[in-house]
């Protein structure tokens, strides 16, 4: 078949105007849902430039919009196929291919490098710009990552719509598998924080703390705002292998844009020209163009395949990490033997916890609660008086009545079918622990008795 209907090809440029123009209105847009999805920590704490910025520039890494938009049309548009077939023509596949990812790299990192300073410079004052540049330099490598995974896509599909679906559908599912919330509060990673560092949108939050050399209080207060405890082992780690993946998957593009290559000059629609040669019905369906057009499909169904595949899994195997860890971490000191007991009023009440190691990498967090079914012959309130306190029966014995009240979180004024609790963030510690109540009647504080409730002592994992 003729294919000397390619023109000009020196005149081509390495990104036509119309893909430019789509990439920007790309970037403009995933920059939106990046700002839409921010849920800001608030502004006096000293990190929050820090992690609001990079936080808003994680979120567009989670949709994967820009990434794989770039490398489609960079790879798969019709323009970009005219350009590539003369560059394979002229310099090789091997050397044309890689010049293209540079293309790809470059609008990348400008992008990302762009979007980052115009995030980190809106919602905070230039005292926190010392924050910068570990936000661009954690932005920059992931994306990097990022752009890579999408050419080895966006050239294994040969379509720039199916590799920006595919690869935008599996980005967002792969974020809400490690985590996608952002509203911060430690129970939101509780079950994934094991599974976080899967997604390139907490890799990028991740890597930003540790170029920043911030340091936390204490890895509860990381866990509160970060959402995960990420150690510069675990990071490298990830990063490690998201680089061993990318550098197999772009070498298993480079065989496929040679392929693809093969047959751009065959199908229509492939590249632009003077396409006169294949206008006839007969011409389009050679036995020759017809298995084109089968292997392509098979290639391209076989690439969604494999993606559903990995989606499904990582779906079943969050799932099943998830009811393990529940099932393995919540332990139930004590519970009311069925639905009410009596509870004393007046005197103290304590509780024995012998709390156990944690699952590794996880925090205890045991919680205490009292609910009032009924005050029975107690005429008006009661007050709670309720506290968690590492220490043994007999060492709470020996405090004064003053010293005990001071350690306990009390509720005033309670009536008939309300409840209160309390919850102490323990974060690695484990041994005895004591759990205290005192119910005193606001109408005879002295009065002795008891009231019907349910108690309550659990022990979970955070």
């Amino acid at each position: 078949m003729n294919s000397d209907f390619i023109k000009e090809t020196r005149e081509l440029s390495i990104v036509s105007q119309r893909d430019l123009t789509i990439i920007a209105i790309g970037g403009l847009a995933s920059a939106c849902i990046g700002y839409l999805l921010l849920s800001p920590i608030p502004s006096t704490l000293p990190f929050a430039s820090l992690l609001n910025s990079v936080n808003t520039v994680g979120m567009t890494f989670a949709t994967g919009l820009f990434s794989f938009l770039t490398a489609g049309l960079l790879f798969s548009s019709r323009a970009s196929r005219l350009y590539l077939k003369d560059r394979i023509d002229t310099v090789g596949a091997k050397t044309a291919y890689f010049t293209r990812i540079l293309h790809t790299l470059l609008i990348t990192c400008i992008f990302t490098a762009v979007l980052t300073t115009i995030i980190f410079l809106m919602p905070v004052s230039m005292s926190y710009f010392n924050f910068f540049p570990a936000v661009l330099g954690a932005t920059i490598v992931v994306s990097i990552l990022l752009a890579l995974l999408a050419t080895s896509l966006a050239n294994i599909v040969d379509d720039s719509r199916l590799c920006l679906i595919l690869g935008s559908v599996s980005t967002i599912a792969i974020a809400f598998v490690a985590g996608w919330q952002t509203n911060y509060s430690r129970w939101s990673f509780s079950l994934t924080r094991h599974l976080s560092l899967f997604s390139p949108h907490n890799i990028v939050k991740a890597l930003a703390v540790q170029f920043s050399g911030y340091q936390f209080v204490s890895t509860d207060e990381m866990l509160q705002y970060v959402g995960f405890q990420a150690t510069i082992g675990s990071i490298a780690i990830a990063l490690l292998v998201f680089c061993l993946v990318a550098i197999v998957l772009t070498f298993v593009g480079l065989q496929a844009m040679k392929k693809n290559s093969s047959r751009w000059s065959s199908l229509k629609g492939m590249i632009p020209g003077d396409e006169k040669w294949d206008a006839s019905d007969a011409a389009r369906n050679t036995p020759e163009i017809r298995h084109i057009k089968r292997s392509l499909r098979s290639q391209r169904i076989l690439a969604a395949i494999v993606l559903c595949g990995l989606l499904v899994s990582c779906f079943i195997g969050g799932t099943t990490y998830r009811t393990y860890i529940t099932n393995t971490t919540t332990i139930v000191h004590y519970t009311t033997p069925g639905e009410r007991e009596n509870i004393p009023v007046g005197s103290w009440v304590t509780f024995d916890v012998d709390v156990r190691p944690p699952f590794p990498g996880l925090f205890n967090q045991l919680t205490f609660s009292c609910h009032i079914e009924s005050l029975g012959s107690f005429s008006g309130t009661v007050s709670f008086f309720l506290g968690i306190l590492e220490m043994t029966v007999a060492d709470f014995s020996l405090l004064n009545e003053s010293s005990r009240l001071e350690l306990t979180h009390r509720w005033l004024n309670q009536s008939s079918y309300v409840g209160f609790g309390i919850g102490e963030g323990l974060e690695e510690s484990y041994g005895p622990y004591i759990c205290v109540l005192k119910l005193v009647s606001d109408v005879n504080p002295l009065a002795e008795g008891n009231i019907e409730g349910h108690l309550e002592i659990l022990q979970e994992a955070y």
